[in-house]
């Protein structure tokens, strides 16, 4: 039977890691119930329309956003930060669920905006997390890719940190640290209580938060793709990063060229990655599937399709791709 007509979709949890059939768990990981309801089958899918209001009347104010966290943020006095390379990052970059920059870019604002409102050096995952809910909602962002679709779901709250916020300190753009500094867990960070978690950007992540955004902004909501600024920022940062050894521009990069030649971004592309050495390799470093050949090439099927629909949305968000479903025209050079 051909991989892309099986019954199964076998994704790997953003969270505990554990292998599932998405087809047989639509809610999210049956093992930690990361994602549920909150998992979409079509990653490459552009942003739909927001309701007619949303698009015609003017950002509604609440009582959050009479502070406004989500504006762009003044100054602040923040360290350079460093990307993490591993074996992940150091072969295809972001983890094939990471497929929007806007999230990011929003909870970047909030956790300097609440830094420069309380004086503070660093923010707590808790009270970062807490804020942006009420943001999100003040602000009707739910509808937008990369944010909780509903808020009130714990499972659509940690895929913006695991999926999204995670990535963005992994780039380098956050920098985060444990409030009772215990050195020894540094490495599982992550899984420690949301309170111990301390957050701040870094200045490159401010830099990238103080560049004017047409959702943010400008209330420009149908078509979510960065601006010509933000774009620039954003892939000179990856060549950046790619330098020291992060392969996300490269990976980018790679995805950009086989679509220029002709190629689309789902059959076409889906078939590239099944061919990629390099990405073969690391889904052999950690797969449990690795000496089964017939349920290894299953799996290699379905996340060369998660791993080309998140990096043609990228493209399309920096403005290489035309952003519109089944769409494939190159409209932007990378070099």
């Amino acid at each position: 039977m051909a991989f892309f007509s099986s019954n199964e979709n076998r994704v790997k949890c953003g969270k505990c890691t554990t292998e599932f059939d998405l087809n047989k768990n639509s809610e999210g990981c049956p093992l930690c119930g990361f994602n549920k309801n909150s998992l979409s089958s079509n990653l490459d899918k552009p942003q739909e329309s927001i309701l007619k209001q949303q698009k015609t009347d003017p950002i509604q104010k609440s009582v959050y956003s009479e502070a406004n966290y989500l504006a762009i943020p003044s100054n602040l006095k923040l360290p350079s930060g460093k990307s993490i390379i591993d074996k992940e990052s150091g072969s295809i970059g972001l983890w094939g669920m990471f497929n929007d920059y806007f999230s990011g870019k929003a909870v970047i604002r909030i956790n300097a905006n609440l830094l420069n409102n309380h004086k503070k050096d660093f923010i707590s995952l808790f009270e970062l997390i807490d804020v942006t809910k009420k943001v999100i909602t003040s602000y009707g962002l739910s509808s937008l890719k990369g944010f909780p679709n509903d808020i009130k779901k714990d499972a659509s709250v940690n895929r913006l940190i695991h999926h999204f916020i995670k990535n963005y300190q992994k780039m380098g753009l956050f920098e985060i640290k444990l409030a009772d500094k215990k050195e020894d867990k540094k490495e599982d960070i992550w899984a420690e209580k949301w309170e111990n978690i301390l957050m701040r950007p870094t200045k490159e992540g401010l830099e990238f938060a103080q560049l004017t955004n047409n959702v943010f902004d400008n209330n420009l909501r149908e078509d979510q793709v960065l601006t010509k600024e933000e774009g620039e920022w954003m892939i000179n940062y990856l060549k950046k990063i790619d330098k020291e050894g992060f392969k996300e521009y490269a990976l980018l990069y790679d995805v950009h060229q086989f679509i220029k030649k002709g190629n689309n971004g789902k059959s076409d592309l889906w078939n590239w990655f099944k061919q990629n050495e390099i990405f073969i390799s690391y889904l052999k470093n950690w797969s449990n599937k690795a000496d089964n050949p017939k349920s290894f090439e299953k799996q290699l099927a379905n996340l060369a399709m998660t791993f080309g629909s998140s990096k043609v949305s990228l493209l399309r968000e920096l403005g290489l791709i035309k952003n519109k479903r089944n769409d494939y025209t190159v409209i932007g050079e990378l070099k």
